[in-house]
C-alpha cells in the first residue's frame, strides 16, 4: 500500500542539508584546546546528533571542564560563525529543497544546534527568508531525540505531523521524527560508522538526491547524481513508502 503524499518536508541542517559536521568538530577540538585539553575526530561518534549542551556536558565529564554553558558556547559559537560562510550544501540537497518549493510543499528546518548556530548555516546555505519557518535548540526544552521540535515545526507549518516526511542523516534526528508520528527518510553519509548508520526500525534509508525525490513525489529527471552519493542497497530498517 502506497502511502499518500506529503504536504511538508522537515529537513535537518548539519550534515543533511549543509556539510557542516566538520566544522562543529574544529570547533569543539579548538574549545577544548582552549583549555589545555587535547583531542581529536575520535570524539565524533560520541557527539554525533547531540545537542550543544549534551556535548557540553560530555566534556564536563570527560575532560573536566570547569568553565559554565555560557562561556563554553559563547567560544564556540564566535568560532563557527566566523567559519560558517565557508560551508557548502550536501550535494542535491539544494537541488531537493527547490524542486520541493516547487511542487507547493512546505518546508521547516529542525536542529540540534542553538539558534546562532543555525542562523548562520542559513545564511550560508542562502536559505534565509522572510516567513522561514525553523526551530533550534535555543526553541524547545527538550532537543532531539525527543520529538518536541518535529512536532512544533508541523504546527508551526499548520500540518499534521503524519502529513510530514522528515529528513535525517542521523540516527538520533530520525528517533525524534519517528517519535512526532512523521515518516522519515534515512540519508546517511557514504562514510558513516556503523554506530552512526544504524537507523532505528520504521526509518526509510536513502542513498542519493534521485530516491529522495522519488520518496517526496518530485521529478526524478531533475536531479543529477552527484558522485558522492554511492546507488542504493537494500537495509534492513527500509519500509516501504
Amino acid at each position: 500500500m502506497n502511502a499518500p503524499p506529503p504536504r511538508a518536508v522537515l529537513w535537518d541542517m548539519d550534515g543533511t542539508l549543509a556539510l557542516s559536521e566538520p566544522l562543529h568538530m574544529h570547533t569543539l577540538i579548538a574549545a577544548l584546546a582552549h583549555y589545555g585539553i587535547q583531542a581529536g575526530d575520535e570524539l565524533h561518534p560520541l557527539m554525533f546528533g547531540r545537542t550543544g549542551l549534551d556535548v557540553y556536558r560530555i566534556c564536563r565529564e570527560r575532560f573536566g571542564i570547569e568553565a559554565d554553558f555560557d562561556t563554553w558556547s559563547a567560544l564556540r559559537a564566535a568560532r563557527y560563525v566566523a567559519e560558517a560562510p565557508q560551508l557548502e550544501a550536501r550535494p542535491g540537497a539544494l537541488e531537493l529543497w527547490r524542486a520541493a518549493h516547487a511542487a507547493g510543499l512546505r518546508q521547516a528546518i529542525v536542529s540540534n544546534a542553538g539558534r546562532m548556530l543555525l542562523e548562520a548555516n542559513l545564511n550560508a546555505l542562502g536559505l534565509q527568508a522572510p516567513g522561514r519557518v525553523s526551530v533550534s535548540a535555543s526553541d524547545v526544552r527538550n532537543g532531539k531525540p525527543d520529538p518536541e521540535g518535529y512536532l512544533r515545526a508541523a504546527y508551526l507549518l499548520d500540518v499534521a505531523p503524519a502529513e510530514a516526511i522528515a529528513i535525517e542523516d542521523s540516527p538520533t534526528g530520525a528517533r525524534a521524527a519517528l517519535a512526532a508520528g512523521m515518516r522519515v527518510l534515512g540519508w546517511p553519509d557514504a562514510g558513516a560508522s556503523e554506530a552512526n548508520a544504524n537507523f532505528p526500525h520504521g526509518t526509510q534509508i536513502v542513498r542519493s538526491a534521485r530516491e529522495i525525490a522519488a520518496a517526496l513525489g518530485l521529478p526524478g529527471a531533475l536531479f543529477f547524481e552527484p558522485a558522492s552519493e554511492p546507488a542504493s542497497e537494500p537495509s534492513p530498517h527500509t519500509t516501504p513508502c
